[in-house]
């Protein structure tokens, strides 16, 4: 008893410091964001606003925030439909070449996004297609797929198969059943795995610097352009405001669907979990 409290102890240390690691470089990049002074301070001499109502009034800036919210919609949209559809098929554990086709579903999360961004903008060199945003757009597709495909099927794969089947028993066609039993029941971890796409896309800046147009750029890429020419406190409110989007996404999809769960798979197990005995 006592060896396991202090493991438990030791579990709880390693993740406050964990997490502290973690934040660290946010909260430094979110406190220099306020500085009242004309350069980036850690901690800030005094507070202010005025970066950040400069970050606002700046077009570059509100027309990659714009580009970027409008490619991870998209992109969210576009890999909703390719995951759940094939965690549809996926899902079933009977499925001939299930496991090669999970695994190649999952290739592009062992993928560098640099190989990806090459990759596509030969592919487009090729087929003679212009490059942007095409290549953006599937480039952010081909990463959030995975995601979306994995917390779909772990949704699905807990519900319990005794409803599919009474469905059918009650006279229900397969696209019935799927529509009105099988999806509704797995919305939680649909509806996450496409918030969490829309985080994905939002975030990703080594795809959108290769196959980014100079002035169609997405919002990490305009920083890292801005960053590249010199150092002030508009890049660290501009940081500030990506993180505080990113934050309120996180925040809905834990507080709402319980992201944690739905990766491990508590809650859908015990859905989907048979009475003893049967």
């Amino acid at each position: 008893m006592a060896r396991r409290n202090t493991l438990a102890r030791v579990g709880r240390i390693y993740g406050v410091l964990f997490s502290a690691f973690m934040l660290a470089p946010m909260v430094v990049v979110l406190a220099a964001s306020f500085t009242g002074e004309g350069y980036i301070s850690f901690p800030p001499a005094s507070l202010s606003t005025r970066w950040y109502v400069e970050v606002l009034q700046n077009n570059t800036f509100m027309n990659a925030l714009s580009f970027s919210l409008q490619i991870a919609a998209i992109t969210a949209t576009a890999s909703g439909l390719v995951g759940v559809l094939s965690a549809v098929v996926l899902v079933k554990p009977s499925f001939p070449g299930r496991t090669f086709l999970v695994s190649l579903a999952m290739m592009p999360l062992t993928l560098p996004h640099i190989v990806l961004a090459i990759a596509l903008l030969q592919l487009f060199g090729s087929l003679a297609i212009p490059s942007a945003p095409y290549a953006l757009l599937m480039g952010h597709i081909l990463i959030t797929v995975p995601y979306v495909l994995r917390l779909t099927m772990t949704s699905l794969g807990g519900l319990d198969p005794r409803l599919e089947l009474a469905s059918f028993t009650l006279g229900a066609s397969r696209s019935y059943t799927l529509r009105h039993v099988v999806l509704p029941l797995g919305l939680r971890g649909i509806l996450a795995g496409i918030l969490f796409a829309f985080l994905l896309s939002f975030d990703e800046i080594t795809i959108s610097l290769f196959t980014a147009l100079p002035g169609k750029m997405t919002l990490p890429a305009e920083i890292f352009s801005y960053a590249s020419q010199g150092s002030d406190p508009v890049i660290a409110a501009a940081s500030g405001l990506m993180i505080i989007i990113s934050a309120v996404v996180v925040i809905i999809i834990e507080w709402w669907f319980g992201l944690l769960r739905l990766i491990l798979g508590d809650e859908p197990a015990k859905r989907g979990s048979r009475p003893a005995g049967e």
